[in-house]
């Protein structure tokens, strides 16, 4: 007669971990494997009596170790584990080796960095998260900032901060900022994900955060200023960021409060002294509290506040002070979570939360924008005031599993969030104008006033996880969206599935197609309330353009995309763990304006993109608890319109197909660390390193009168490449635990470009410049008692 193991697995707090890997052992020999419900339980079955040993696992947490569990027969034993997160500044958990990469049970094509990469990782104003983020095996990050997961704009990307959406409500941007510190896990998805999540084609980020438990904890970052020498010596930054945590009361009642804050000098070297630099003042605070109500049931709130000034901000080679603005920003980002377990295996979660960003642009005065063949001049033309908020509320069901054919788990849930995005811009003159200053073009505006568009968005999903038998997972589900900006119901079927084809090497194939569409995009849809352009050319003949944005929302059906992939992963000799995955992802009905006659843009769905992408991962823990990753992605990201047609560009031309302006055929992503030999009084020195390299983004040409010359396919920057060796010693000082670190960023000094002059009839034509050069910098940390 057989028995059964029940375990059931939290983290420090009693909050249910879902996606555990639990293995059961048996004289060195593993007889059993289960994963973790979203209740945090899981049920072993069929097991002889004897001893076992139980390994529990999950990415972001220290891997539990039960030794010589004896099961009598035909007994039924329960098991509570509770996790630890990995931490630096611990002080009871031993560092242990990390799990395997390999979740023999997801089916999602999931990339993600944990705290402890996040820390080692010698990544670029390691401030801000963001910048980490392209360390991820097919993430791209252009210029601005923003990140492009499987060829799609930010738009097409959903961001999560612990289950709410956090993107820009009106654009989609990625604008929420905290404390990397504060960071459990980032998580990227970019095909085969639920239909839980919806209104985002590409992908999705998942940030969660870190949660207080029973012990007090302070760790510091960047608490001393940075100086440079860039025309003399000058103040550079001070970026202090600090995280503290802990009970308010024990085994109840937790909270964390962390901090990210930034003063900037950036000196732009080209600009002539007195006039060449911005500076930047920010602060990004996160408050966050988690209180278990009863057994079972946990509640969570939080608050976040972004704010942001930067005087002279957009100046650069091309743009001196006076083209630049007064940039103002700020976010509020407030919520409230509800879990609680019912009958011990379902889970009902409710959620609401609400999200506001204002913005503001302030030109240095009202004189004309003057376009030169060598640069700007004037003023910068566009003064701008604009709001959006998102409030979201929402609710998941995950059932106790059900056997019929295997087992059946059924999630169910929806979603309701209501949009909102209004402003007052005022735009000025343009001025085209040749070498010898005779003007070409000039571009005038009738402006509006104040503007405001609204949506509510509705959704529905049910999701069914298959185990026809042991080893083989399979997912259909299907989602139900509607927004009432188009009224208009669509659905979104999916399917995924993962078999374990060995058990010793942990060969594993995974597969899935799926329907994604994107939401109705407010910020483009407001171009058409925004006024007129018109376009005035004097040479070589004198004719006058208008352009005219219209938004017909009975002719717009959302973007669709079919999103289709597969993947193999196995566990090679040496423990190297190899990963390779093929993604194909096309689309039609893509908004975008195109031209009309008499100058009018109507914004159409005739637009189709894709991407297609071949991926190589390699992981390796060179040493217990350091890792190693290489990557290579070849991607090619295309449209049959390739420019953007809006109110605020410039170029006039006929629409042409080619490469998106993110596609970098070429990528490959590696980082990793591996502690020093002791070498006289050098003694438990680390080194690690992070390299970044991929082909250069391509941009179009245009002619004195912004007319277009060549579309994005006849030109590229050059290739981008940065390679940042690091090396970090931990140390006791009065009790505490410190860590120092120098770092070598960019060390072969590659200028990686990011602007170019793209005017044919310039002097300096294709001549390209870049800010990035090989810095030394420091970083001191404050990990908290020994």
């Amino acid at each position: 007669m057989t028995g059964q193991v029940d375990v059931t697995v939290t983290d420090q707090n009693g909050q249910p971990l879902v996606a555990a890997v639990i293995s059961v052992e048996q004289n060195d020999k593993q007889v059993a494997m289960q994963r973790t419900l979203p209740s945090g339980n899981a049920v072993v079955r069929g097991l002889a009596a004897g001893l076992y040993r139980i390994t529990v696992e999950k990415q972001g947490f220290y891997a539990t170790v039960l030794d010589k569990l004896d099961l009598a027969a035909g007994t039924r034993q329960a098991v509570e584990v509770k996790m630890q997160p990995l931490r630096e500044y611990r002080e009871e958990v031993e560092v242990n080796a990390q799990p395997s990469p390999i979740d023999p049970e997801q089916s999602a094509s999931s990339q993600a960095i944990t705290a402890a990469d996040i820390s080692t990782i010698p990544y670029p104003s390691t401030r801000d998260y963001r910048n980490v983020l392209p360390y991820i095996p097919g993430v791209l990050a252009d210029s601005a900032g923003q990140i492009h997961v499987a060829g799609g704009s930010t738009q097409e990307i959903q961001d999560y901060v612990d289950g709410f959406e956090v993107s820009q409500p009106a654009g989609g941007a990625l604008s929420v900022r905290v404390n990397p510190d504060s960071l459990r896990k980032i998580d990227i998805q970019s095909s085969r994900y639920s239909p839980r999540f919806g209104k985002g084609s590409a992908g999705l980020t998942d940030l969660e955060i870190q949660d207080g438990d029973n012990h007090f904890r302070f760790n510091a970052t960047d608490f001393v200023p940075t100086f440079q020498k860039v025309k003399g010596l000058h103040f550079d930054n001070w970026t202090p960021r600090a995280y503290f945590s802990g009970p308010l009361m024990k085994n109840k009642i937790w909270f964390n409060i962390s901090h990210e804050g930034e003063n900037d000098l950036n000196i732009i070297k080209e600009l002539p002294d007195g006039a060449d630099s911005t500076r930047i003042w920010r602060t990004d605070d996160l408050a966050r509290v988690r209180m278990n109500l009863t057994p079972g049931n946990v509640i969570t709130a939080s608050a976040l506040v972004n704010l942001f000034n930067a005087d002279n901000s957009g100046i650069s080679p091309f743009d001196p002070v006076s083209v630049s603005t007064s940039a103002h920003s700020s976010l509020y980002v407030l919520t409230l979570k509800d879990q609680f377990t019912i009958a011990r295996n379902t889970l009902l979660e409710f959620g609401g939360g609400y999200h506001r960003t204002k913005n503001a642009n302030l030109p240095q005065g009202t004189g004309d924008y003057i376009f030169t063949p060598t640069g700007r001049e004037g003023n910068f033309y566009f003064t701008s005031h604009n709001a959006s908020s998102r409030a979201q509320v929402f609710s998941n069901l995950f059932l106790r599993p059900l056997k019929f054919a295997g087992t059946h788990q059924f999630t169910v849930g929806g979603r309701a969030d209501r949009i909102v995005f209004g402003g007052d811009n005022v735009r000025t003159s343009l001025d085209f104008v040749d070498g010898a200053n005779n003007l070409l073009r000039k571009t005038t505006f009738t402006n509006t006033g104040q503007f405001s568009l609204n949506t509510v968005e509705t959704s529905a999903f049910i999701q069914d996880r298959w185990m026809p038998v042991p080893r083989v997972v399979i997912e259909p589900g299907v989602r139900w969206d509607r927004d009432t900006f188009l009224n208009r119901d669509v659905y979104s079927p999916r399917i995924a599935g993962s078999a374990l084809l060995e058990r010793e090497h942990e060969t594993k194939f995974t597969a899935g197609i799926g329907v994604y569409y994107d939401r109705s995009n407010l910020s483009m849809a407001s171009q058409a309330l925004q006024g007129e352009r018109i376009d005035t050319f004097l040479s070589p003949v004198a004719k006058v353009i208008p352009a005219r944005f219209f938004v017909d929302p009975t002719q717009l059906i959302l973007p669709r995309f079919i999103n289709w992939s597969v993947g193999l992963e196995r566990k090679l000799p040496w423990n190297l763990y190899a990963r390779v995955d093929y993604l194909h992802r096309h689309g039609n009905h893509v908004w975008a304006f195109e031209q009309q006659p008499h100058g009018t843009f109507l914004l159409g769905t005739n637009k189709e993109d894709s991407y297609e992408a071949e991926q190589i991962t390699l992981r390796k823990e060179l040493k217990r608890g350091y890792p190693i990753m290489v990557a290579w992605t070849h991607s090619r990201a295309r449209s049959n319109e390739s420019l953007d047609f809006n109110i605020d560009n410039f170029t006039t031309g006929s629409q042409q197909g080619g490469p998106l302006q993110w596609d970098a055929p070429n990528q490959v992503t590696s980082w990793g660390s591996y502690p020093l030999p002791n070498i006289w009084k050098f003694r438990k020195f680390d080194f690690s390193y992070s390299l970044l390299y991929r082909t250069g983004y391509p941009f179009i040409t245009v002619n004195d009168f912004g007319q277009l010359v060549n579309g994005t396919g006849a030109f590229r920057f050059p290739y981008f490449m940065s390679l940042s060796p690091a090396i970090e010693k931990k140390f006791a000082f009065h009790g505490y635990k410190w860590a120092a670190r120098v770092a070598l960023e960019n060390i072969t000094n590659n200028p990686n470009a990011n602007v170019v002059d793209n005017d044919v009839n310039s002097p300096t034509f294709l001549t390209f410049f870049g800010q990035a050069r090989r810095t030394l910098n420091g970083r001191i940390r404050f990990l908290g008692k020994q």
